[in-house]
């Protein structure tokens, strides 16, 4: 490990930038990132903080589930981050004021009814263990001064995770219509983005498979109630004060957020 690395002193600061709402100045220099190992540790002081100030772990979620960018980055499988219960926007608006630079990401949901510890389950036993799925917005953030520069940063910083949005109504996992689905994304009616299923792991339940499994080899078992953001369908998108918007998943149906 690099002399100057110093986990809990970045997480300090990466926490404090979320809670004060104020970008973290110089931390890349101050506290360089050598390699994912590092990054990751860090990325676990920072959730320790969250549970410490009464947050609650709500789930996971999947980041880089495009085979050609973890390709392109060295990679050969997704990486996992931690989603937080009080993450969780409700009620159809998005106040901007309460991130740092905030984007979205098109995402498929799925909540789990049971607890599952099988490295190798079947997708029978899979399907059984999800109460639903629903249609999602990922509300990405960096607490680093103009965004994370690096893939180290970014998973420091718990991968980029500033909150989520999900659909009012869970519908069946279906393997093969989950394969099929496309998603777009619109801006007071005019499409801004646009993706499908092959852009996650070729399917939003391949990641979810891979997920399940790769939390039970590493003894972090998923537990019932836990929620699963398998990894975005298309490009992210970056958003304003003003913006309407309009996620349309296939089966999955709609999704509605205003942004104020």
């Amino acid at each position: 490990m690099s002399e100057d690395f110093q986990p809990n002193a970045l997480a300090d600061e990466l926490y404090l930038a979320r809670r004060q709402r104020q970008p973290g100045v110089g931390l890349a220099e101050r506290y360089p990132l050598a390699t994912l190992e590092q990054a990751q540790q860090v990325s676990e002081c920072l959730i320790t903080r969250y549970l410490a100030d009464g947050q609650t772990i709500a789930g996971s979620k999947l980041g880089l589930t495009d085979t050609r960018m973890q390709a392109a980055l060295g990679l050969d499988s997704p990486l996992i981050a931690t989603l937080l219960s009080g993450w969780q926007v409700n009620g159809g608006s998005l106040d901007i004021s309460q991130f740092l630079l905030p984007k979205l990401e098109m995402e498929v949901a799925f909540l789990f009814s049971a607890a599952i510890d099988d490295p190798e389950i079947t997708d029978v036993a899979l399907q059984q263990a999800i109460s639903g799925v629903t249609v999602a917005l990922e509300i990405c953030d960096s607490a680093y001064q103009g965004g994370p520069r690096s893939l180290f940063e970014a998973v420091a910083d718990n991968l980029s995770s500033g909150g989520f949005m999900l659909g009012e109504q869970y519908h069946p996992a279906d393997p093969l219509a989950l394969t099929e689905l496309s998603a777009t994304l619109t801006n007071h009616g005019k499409p801004i983005a646009e993706g499908n299923a092959s852009q996650c792991m070729g399917s939003p339940w391949n990641a979810c498979r891979w997920l399940v499994q790769e939390r039970a080899r590493d003894g972090n078992p998923v537990q019932a109630g836990e929620i699963l953001l398998s990894g975005s369908l298309g490009p992210m998108v970056p958003i304003q004060a003003g913006d309407r918007l309009e996620l349309e998943m296939g089966y999955l149906g709609r999704l509605g957020c205003a942004v104020v």
